[in-house]
């Protein structure tokens, strides 16, 4: 049977609206187009999303990289565009840059030269033109008087990134944007102002994951890159917070061979695996480090790396469950562009299919660190005795991190020295208007305790487990009686487990601030009597626990 072969050609509409729905999310199709930027050895890349005067969303993203000439700008506007001359490439498959932008606009244009003598040339592609003349028909040629304009601002804002000239580089930008502020109904955004504004705080917190590496002056993996988003340029976010207590739990180097290649020796390509665990929020030394760190579950799991570029998570590929107690572990996966088949890297670089055997390899490899990280989250591991000074305690940073969501007293002090609560009860004075104490309150005076919540003393009047105070700088402070029966056998044989430690002291610091918050006159007798009265109590009750051992 003799068949001839027909050319048949894809519908031009249907294959353009196809294209758009590759499942880019806008956070990754821009990093996509940064991608190119630094295949192109740019060291400047300026991402640029607002409005136009016709309140209209544009993006645009500047690169200072080597540029192109109207043939390699026709073959980048091309779907499929010639293979990289490297695996290692950030871009790969030569759709990137029209799947990526066309999800979201209708118009992409790209404008680029390759020396500073060079003519600038721009290429264009509007896919309402595309549906109605069913013709794959590209605009290219010199820029017009409107993107050589924008050309120029862009070379200002790359420059305004580091000094220097721009005399090759690429802009792209997306007009007609129809697909971005978007709910998850479909619908417009009520509020586009604010809807842009959130998308564009998305895109810093996602570019300064996944492009840490580049953007980290200090890191020799990878060239240094500037990233600037409206202006302002982006922080290195390092997941494993090395420089802020974050501890290797694992190192270990895997050996693969592409699925491409008969495996040999020679053909072998490394794969780097760490954990890091991390202090859990009650541990670090400051708001600013806590911030930082960024503790919860959806910072756990692995963050895959291809290039040294994050191209997925963090998640835990299917080597384990997200769990609570896991919030401190994070893993590191990286692994050269020659292993993108065993890692079923596709277009998007996102959304990778592992081998399940080596799924199951990097499950037996985790499962001890889970285990300890997991551990180490339920019993804690910082002291709850000094370390480097009563306020790096982790029950003090998180007192004073959450002071100002607790019920507390206002506490008002004139020049002449009167102090006074003001506090359920009324207003109630700590010291008369002549500084003399009215006995209704204790008042630090140890200078070494103004500064804390909860102290410890070895005795306290009455044989009392705990007492509320004021503290000048710490506002309401409970002191423990170390002496007390309680305190050695109940309190002392759990230290290590600083969780249970902290919410002991928690019960306390409530206690206190709930006397501080209703006492007066009358009152203060009463929560007096019902301390000591609780602390004999307690004291008769642990008669027959062990004392604790001597260290």
């Amino acid at each position: 049977m003799t068949r001839e072969n027909v050319v048949v050609t894809p519908d031009t509409r249907r294959m353009v609206e196809g294209l758009r729905d590759t499942g880019y999310t806008f956070n990754s199709a821009v990093a996509d187009l940064i991608d190119n930027s630094i295949a192109a050895d740019a060291s400047r890349v300026s991402v640029y999303l607002g409005w136009t005067t016709d309140e209209e969303i544009i993006l645009t993203i500047a690169d200072d990289g080597h540029g192109m000439n109207k043939e390699g700008l026709l073959e980048a506007m091309r779907y499929g565009a010639p293979e990289r001359a490297t695996r290692s490439s950030l871009g790969r498959f030569g759709l990137g840059l029209k799947t990526a932008s066309t999800g979201f606009c209708r118009r992409l244009t790209v404008m680029s030269r390759d020396a500073a003598t060079a003519g600038l040339n721009a290429a264009v592609w509007d896919l309402d033109d595309l549906a109605v003349s069913g013709e794959w028909n590209l605009g290219i040629g010199p820029a017009d008087a409107d993107e050589k304009s924008l050309w120029e601002d862009a070379a200002e804002e790359l420059a305004d990134i580091a000094s220097g000239p721009v005399s090759a580089g690429t802009v792209v930008m997306w007009q007609k944007v129809d697909k971005l502020l978007k709910t998850r109904s479909g619908e417009e955004a009520k509020n586009r102002n604010q809807a842009l504004k959130k998308t564009e705080r998305s895109l810093v917190d996602h570019l300064e994951m996944v492009f840490q590496r580049y953007l980290d002056s200090t890191d020799d993996r990878v060239p240094n890159v500037a990233i600037a988003v409206n202006g302002n340029i982006l922080s290195p976010w390092d997941p494993f917070q090395i420089a802020n207590g974050g501890q290797l739990a694992l190192d270990k180097t895997l050996k693969m061979s592409p699925a491409y290649a008969a495996a040999s020796s020679s053909d072998e390509f490394e794969v780097k695996l760490r954990a890091f665990i991390l202090p859990r929020k009650d541990e670090y030394q400051s708001d600013e480090a806590r911030t930082d760190a960024r503790i919860g579950i959806d910072r756990q799991g692995i963050y895959l790396y291809r290039e040294n570029r994050m191209i997925e998570g963090p998640e835990w590929l299917g080597t384990g469950a997200t769990e609570t107690h896991l919030n401190t572990l994070r893993v590191d996966l990286s692994f050269p562009g020659q292993l993108d088949e065993v890692f079923g890297v596709g277009i998007k670089k996102s959304g990778v299919h592992i081998d399940p055997s080596l799924i199951e390899a990097l499950r037996q490899l985790l499962t001890p660190v889970r285990r300890e990280a997991d551990r180490l989250s339920r019993k804690g591991k910082t002291p709850t005795t000094k370390q480097g000074g009563e306020k790096t305690r982790p029950t003090e940073r998180t007192i004073n991190r959450l002071k100002g969501s607790l019920t507390v007293p206002t506490i008002e002090q004139t020049p002449g020295g009167a102090i006074s609560l003001k506090n359920n009860a009324g207003e109630v004075a700590v010291r008369d208007d002549a500084g003399k104490e009215t006995g209704i309150v204790a008042i630090v005076v140890d200078e070494d305790e103004q500064g804390l919540s909860v102290v410890r003393h070895d005795t306290l009047e009455d044989g009392a487990l705990w007492e509320a105070r004021y503290a000048n700088a710490a506002g309401i402070q409970v002191a423990l009686n170390a002496g007390h029966s309680w305190y050695r056998k109940a309190y002392l044989p759990n230290a290590a487990d600083s969780n249970l430690v902290q919410a002991i002291e928690y019960l306390f610091y409530a206690l206190a601030q709930a006397e501080m918050n209703n006492t007066d006159t009358d009152a203060h007798e009463t929560f007096a009597e019902f301390r000591i009265e609780v602390s004999r109590n307690l004291k008769k009750l642990v008669k027959d626990l062990p004392d604790p051992d001597d260290d």
